[in-house]
């Protein structure tokens, strides 16, 4: 495990020395109670939405990494006060899928603060989102000494085929992609990670049916107290300190959270071409192939996919819990 550690210490140092600082705000990250790290490509029709949520959740300062995007993200995040940027030039398939350009900004400019680590089409509900800010949900975890939030992934559709399901920049995704799958996660235990592997939704349903065994994991890690030599290992499926990875499990009083993803809109098809060329995504962009494979879908299915309500009907159908918290 030594020498593992060290192996991956000296890859992320490597792969920091790759960003460029292009609109850094030092003085504001340091004064900011809490921060959001993201790795973006080509998400100029995602990030208004995609700001505006988190602001509203109270984020205190964002820290966006360009994996060399073409579409004016550069320009646009430089004109918001509240975000600082840097230029990732290297591949993001090697640097862990992005991850190691992630953990070094988090290592530099996290520790001692809550830090949220999340992709641009990733939007957290928690319980009680709409009337209580992310202070108050990590007032309410600091009282109760729980330094993690274990979220699950629920991606979101809209109810006709992609390509009139179209996202733009002066849209909210929550209108434009409103359904869910209810009652289709899997879920198993992993006693290497001392947390939850879980699987299933439209994914499953509808792209891995044929192999569900290689569904794309749902079980995340979003929101942290960040401490010295903590670093995420798989994405942000669970992270070094295993303490850490489902804070949720076997607590009662232990508050956990979703993460609605909006990755199932008009761009997906463009995206997944481009992704298959690149060859820049886990396991040969297996996923994106299974995307580009089934063409204009629909995901939409009368029989099992239900229309978001607010974070109390998730609370209600088992996908977070609010612990003891009221």
């Amino acid at each position: 495990m030594a020498r593992a550690d060290r192996i991956d210490r000296r890859r992320i140092e490597r792969h920091a020395a790759q960003l460029v600082a292009t609109s850094v705000r030092p003085d504001r990250i340091a004064a900011a109670w809490s921060l959001l790290v993201c790795c973006a490509r080509n998400e100029m029709p995602r990030m208004p939405a995609f700001l505006d949520h988190y602001r509203r959740l109270g984020v205190g300062h964002f820290l966006v990494l360009d994996n060399q995007s073409e579409d004016g993200l550069q320009d646009y995040l430089a004109q918001q006060p509240d975000c600082s940027t840097w230029l990732a030039n290297g591949s993001y398939k090697a640097s862990n899928f992005g991850m190691d350009w992630c953990n070094a900004l988090l290592a530099r400019y996290g520790v001692g603060k809550w830090c949220l680590t999340v992709d641009p089409d990733e939007f957290l509900v928690y319980p009680y989102c709409e009337q209580r800010d992310l202070h108050s949900l990590t007032a309410r975890m600091e009282a109760i000494g729980q330094p993690s939030l274990f979220a699950v992934l629920i991606d979101a559709y809209g109810e006709g085929p992609l390509s009139r399901t179209t996202l733009t920049p002066d849209g909210d995704p929550f209108d434009i992609c409103p359904w869910f799958d209810r009652f289709n996660l899997t879920q198993r235990y992993d006693p290497e990670t001392e947390g939850f592997w879980v699987q299933g939704g439209v994914r499953m349903r509808r792209f891995f049916a044929d192999r569900p065994e290689l569904a794309p994991a749902l079980n995340k890690v979003p929101l942290v107290r960040w401490t010295p030599g903590l670093r995420y290992v798989s994405s942000m499926h669970h992270l070094n300190d295993r303490r850490l990875n489902c804070t949720v499990n076997g607590r009662k009083d232990a508050v956990s959270a979703a993460l609605f993803h909006f990755k199932y809109v008009s761009l997906l098809r463009d995206k997944a071409s481009e992704e298959m060329v690149r060859g820049e995504h886990y396991a040969g962009s297996t996923e994106y192939k299974a995307y580009f494979d089934a063409g204009d879908v629909v995901l939409h299915d009368p029989s099992i996919s239900l229309r978001y309500a607010g974070s109390e009907q998730l609370r209600q159908l088992g996908f977070m819990q609010a612990g003891t918290w009221f």
